[in-house]
């Protein structure tokens, strides 16, 4: 039997797993989910009823980390492939997969959302057979990477459509004090390679945990909020509990959907979470440190507030004093736009 294969190197590439597993399934694919050791990816898998094989780790921050440890990643996961008789490789822009995938002619699908990550996009669009892409993002956005002709392929949606639509979720119970309102935040991708670029001239976001932290503990003096803080990091998590010594700070991976569930305002500084809760209609803040074609799409719906490292406090305040009908009206706007959407699950079958 042939075998199709996922590399799942986020939690949102563990999501999508989920459904591309099923995918191979109905195709009478074997299928191999492989990951990597970071963070809350081995957390994230158990939740989702997954077992990957963990094959290497992320690197960190530093170019040299990157390379040396994507290097000793791909060597590793070779072998494996070539033991498992794998002849379809899909992922969410995994240069490890691709270029494997690529070296031993199979074919290659990849989805993406993200061409403002010009690193994974240079290393995995020029050998793609195929890149699955929301419609929200221009194709000369992926032009400039140099695709094969007739690989792009777009869809009017969204990856996170594909466990958001028709699905609900029950609040987590977080032992805190909800006569106030609920404000999650979901900090930046502090190792990822685009935040170099994107956060120049910023303090380093690493060692301080988030450079949305300060402005948090300023909004948070006013004590009229409970603050939720989701981090990615063991250092991320040590520094914003030193940061913001009265917020919840999680302290393991939870479902995010149901962390959404329990906020009356979400602040994200990455994407997947922050896409989750707008289309979810909670009242959301964007301070992710760049701009996004998805983002702009949001904004357009009216299903985020932007805000930036000095305006966060201030942006935060204001939806707090008119927030009971900023909830009904993003609830309402919500619901009518994400029922426009698809996700590009059918797409990916279609493919395989």
């Amino acid at each position: 039997m042939a075998t199709l294969w996922f590399d799942a190197l986020t939690p949102k590439h563990m999501k999508l797993a989920v459904h591309v597993k099923r995918i191979a399934e109905d195709k009478g694919y074997s299928f191999l989910l492989t990951s990597r050791f970071y963070d809350e990816l081995p957390g994230m898998a158990s939740m989702l009823g997954l077992s990957p094989i963990f094959v290497g780790s992320h690197g960190g921050r530093a170019l040299e980390d990157k390379l040396r440890e994507s290097s000793r990643r791909m060597a590793e996961l070779t072998d494996l492939v070539l033991s498992k008789g794998v002849e379809l490789v899909v992922s969410h822009g995994s240069p490890e997969a691709t270029r494997i995938g690529f070296g031993l002619a199979a074919k290659v699908i990849n989805i993406n959302d993200s061409p403002h990550a010009e690193a994974v996009a240079r290393l995995t669009v020029p050998l793609s057979d195929k890149l699955v892409t929301t419609s929200f993002v221009p194709t000369s956005a992926w032009k400039a990477y140099g695709p094969k002709k007739g690989a792009i392929v777009r869809y009017r949606g969204l990856e996170v459509v594909a466990w958001v639509k028709g699905s609900f979720h029950h609040p987590l119970e977080l032992g805190i004090d909800h006569s106030k309102p609920v404000v999650v935040f979901r900090p930046e991708e502090t190792k990822a390679s685009y935040i170099d670029a994107d956060a120049k001239g910023q303090a380093n976001s690493e060692t301080q945990g988030s450079v949305y932290a300060e402005a948090l503990r300023r909004a948070s003096q006013s004590k009229s909020f409970t603050l939720v803080v989701a981090p990615r990091y063991a250092s991320q998590r040590a520094n914003l509990r030193e940061k913001l010594p009265d917020a919840l700070v999680l302290d393991q991976v939870v479902d995010g959907l149901r962390l959404i569930s329990s906020a009356d305002i979400f602040v994200g500084a990455g994407g997947t979470m922050t896409w989750e809760a707008a289309l979810m209609g909670v009242p959301t803040i964007s301070c992710f440190p760049g701009r996004t074609y998805v983002e702009q799409r949001f904004l357009k719906e009216r299903l985020l507030t932007r805000a930036s490292a000095s305006t966060l406090d201030e942006v935060l305040a204001r939806m707090l004093s008119r927030l009971p009908m900023m909830k009904k009206d993003v609830s309402a706007r919500a619901s009518r736009f994400l029922s426009t959407l698809s996700d590009p699950v059918p797409v990916v079958a279609g493919l395989v």
